[in-house]
């Protein structure tokens, strides 16, 4: 299995991002790539960006970036007073500043036009804690220590020293972490199997949809608004906008349309000048479960937030959409890879005024065609040639 074309509309009808690129010399291109669940770290972009470089040998000057700005805070406001079962989730601000932040990798062209920049926007830090403190450390003694994601939570490496790094913050002190990877699971190993699939699937995956959809989700809007304006700011400095592309993994796609959806300006503003949308595994259709809208309009009452679907069709009619029209097409565009042995992926459904392609793909060898590991299957698009060479084709 390559890749099946699965509708609504046709790849015929829609533009790769290899030739974005291409026509694109006389303008900067902005890829915003934004992470999905599972993630504890930077470097959610890696395989992407080395991907993007080995394709585009002829336009690129080389494979490494010319520029790199690391660790770009993104300022979400003052410390809140959440709580979690009566305790306070960020103790003090240190563990706070340890928040949201913005890779930016820029390359140079052969030609010597402007750039081709990649934003990796890492939300994970809003999300890490509670993960740590509600799931991975109780569920040492129901389905086992997830080991290596209870080391991040602890800020250590793999020999237990503390990581430095400037990202990470110590949510489990060194005791809370040596306890938690001596217990033993108390329900034996007759669930092992089980044990593996709910902390890769739903401790560390799929915790961040109900993170998302609750008091969190104002921190979440507030990052996109401030990555966005930092990506905008980019191009007003330059004195040139750009051609702004969004990568979205899995939840980062409704992560991005919820500040939207709320109306955060930035993200408004950037999106409605941007026709190309690429989503890997993404969970719209479910999270839209979450964001129903009453009767049939999509169009909120008065100060309310958009549903997704109202969010993609205000998208759909918003801004500059001739950006797209440059490129031959009619109307902005949605191209959604999913591997069908993925638990956490769903179709985007047509929405009026939008090109949207779904694309099933398989990012790794089925066992005996039946089985697949489900967290590959989820986080393998970056590194599935298929996938890359629809993705950047010209």
């Amino acid at each position: 299995m390559g890749l099946i074309e699965a509708g609504p509309d046709a790849l015929a009808q829609t533009a790769s991002l290899g030739q974005i690129i291409a026509a694109s010399s006389d303008e900067p291109v902005h890829i915003l790539f934004v992470h999905g669940l599972r993630t504890g770290d930077r470097g959610a972009s890696n395989i992407f960006r080395a991907s993007l470089t080995a394709r585009l040998t002829d336009i690129l000057a080389g494979t490494a970036p010319s520029r790199t700005e690391l660790t770009h805070r993104l300022d979400v406001g003052p410390r809140p007073g959440l709580t979690y079962m009566g305790e306070a989730i960020w103790t003090d601000d240190a563990a706070w500043a340890m928040g949201p932040f913005v890779d930016r990798y820029e390359y140079e062209r052969k030609s010597g036009g402007h750039a081709i920049i990649v934003d990796e926007v890492n939300w994970w830090p809003l999300a890490l804690p509670l993960r740590c403190r509600a799931l991975l450390a109780p569920e040492a003694y129901l389905a086992g220590a997830d080991v290596p994601n209870l080391r991040l939570c602890a800020a250590v490496d793999g020999k237990g020293r503390p990581l430095n790094d400037g990202i990470h913050y110590p949510f489990l002190s060194k005791s809370d972490l040596d306890q938690r990877l001596a217990a033993k699971p108390l329900g034996g190993g007759a669930p092992l199997a089980n044990g593996l699939l709910k902390r890769e699937l739903v401790d560390w995956g799929l915790a961040d949809a109900a993170i998302a959809l609750g008091p969190m989700q104002k921190y979440l809007c507030k990052a996109m608004d401030a990555a966005f304006s930092h990506a905008a700011e980019r191009d007003k400095r330059h004195k040139r906008p750009g051609t702004f592309v969004v990568v979205a993994e899995s939840l980062g796609s409704f992560v991005v349309f919820d500040a939207y959806a709320r109306g955060h300006g930035a993200v408004r503003e950037v999106l409605d000048d941007t026709a190309y949308l690429y989503f890997f595994a993404n969970q719209l259709a479910l999270m839209e479960l979450g964001r129903l809208s009453e009767g049939q309009s999509p169009t909120p009452a008065a100060g309310d937030p958009l549903s997704m679907h109202g969010a993609l069709s205000a998208w759909a009619g918003g801004g500059r959409s001739t950006r797209g029209r440059g490129m031959g097409l009619d109307c902005k565009q949605i191209i959604a890879f999913s591997d069908p042995a993925d638990a956490l992926t769903f179709r985007v459904p047509r929405v009026e005024g939008l090109t949207v392609v779904n694309v099933y793909d398989r990012n790794e060898v089925y066992l005996l065609r039946l089985a697949a590991n489900p967290t590959t299957a989820h986080i393998g698009h970056s590194a599935n040639p298929y996938v890359l060479d629809l993705m950047l084709k010209r």
